[in-house]
């Protein structure tokens, strides 16, 4: 199934992209499955460990069945991250041999691990927002996983029984920022944790129906011309891979998020762009581009990096 999460006058409900549109699944569960199923979100859905294909597949069939489906259908979602607020986001940093080329970068034997917040995640169809200094910001283009049950200590072997689904990440970079946070030796969570730099979505594409994300084309394109193309193939560690070893680093949690890393190619972002970011088999995450809104007071306007603004007095 593909699954997404939206708002429902002030509340997260869960809907599935069905071949008449999109279903309210929460209000479909709790008319055909009130005692048995927690549908509040997509998180609880998650935890709770239910098999939400088989579930949700006879609910929309006994609804399609009954006549009362479009009663169900949802025209015009209010989008929300697929997980509001999942447990917690890792992302990958040189995971594709491309990017580890273009940035004249070390390979390392293990994956560079490093957090983004789930403050910052925004909706399909949201608003990345620029910082109001001067500052090369890029996307990145990447397959996120979703993880099903908690696990520690796995191997990759075993490490797709506890993947939930998958979606698409934009891991969006202050480059500038970066550069200047490398020489002080912690160069990614400060430059990727702007707020508004996490997009997610637009869905959940659970494991049932996408059973193996190894060979996926991906593809970026901003104001509608493709800017770059890419291939989950060209991963270093595999998703697999990557889900054991975090296993070992930390607790996994259902729910948990892990964002596997991007590929070569120009990422420049501006102001007005329309960004789209596609992956094989899940579909198309897309969010338009905007200026600051107001100046950060503590921060350097006019120059990409520099000291912080101290108050005097």
């Amino acid at each position: 199934m593909k699954l997404l999460s939206f708002d429902a006058n002030g509340l997260a409900h869960v809907g599935a992209v069905i071949p008449e549109g999109i279903i309210d699944l929460t209000r479909a569960l709790e008319t055909t499955h009130p005692r048995s199923v927690d549908s509040g979100s997509m998180l609880a859905i998650i935890e709770s460990g239910i098999d939400i294909d088989t579930i949700g597949e006879a609910s929309i069939a006994q609804l399609r069945t009954s006549g009362k489906l479009r009663d169900y259908l949802v025209a015009d979602p209010s989008w929300l991250p697929p997980i509001v607020r999942p447990p917690k986001i890792l992302a990958l940093a040189l995971n594709y041999r491309t990017h580890i080329e273009e940035t004249n970068l070390s390979f390392f034997d293990e994956p560079i691990i490093f957090t983004k917040y789930s403050c910052n995640l925004i909706a399909h169809g949201g608003e990345i927002e620029l910082p109001p200094f001067p500052q090369h910001v890029d996307e990145e283009h990447e397959l996120a996983m979703v993880v099903g049950r908690n696990c520690r200590h796995i191997r990759p072997h075993e490490a797709d029984n506890y993947i939930f689904g998958y979606t698409i990440c934009n891991d969006v970079s202050a480059r500038d920022r970066q550069r200047e946070r490398l020489k002080m030796g912690q160069p990614y969570a400060y430059a990727k944790n702007f707020a508004s730099f996490s997009p997610m979505g637009p869905w959940i594409v659970t494991r049932k129906e996408l059973p193996d994300p190894r060979n996926l084309k991906m593809e970026v394109r901003i104001n509608g011309k493709v800017t770059r193309s890419g291939n989950t193939s060209g991963m270093v560690f595999d998703p697999y891979e990557i889900l054991a070893y975090c296993s070992d680093y930390t607790q996994m949690e259902a729910g948990d998020i892990i964002s596997t890393g991007t590929f070569a190619g120009d990422k420049r972002l501006h102001a007005g762009d329309e960004v789209e970011l596609e992956v094989e088999k899940i579909g198309v995450l897309r969010n338009r581009v905007v200026a600051s809104r107001q100046p950060w007071p503590n921060f350097t306007q006019d120059q990409p990096t520099g000291p912080l603004v101290r108050e005097r007095g």
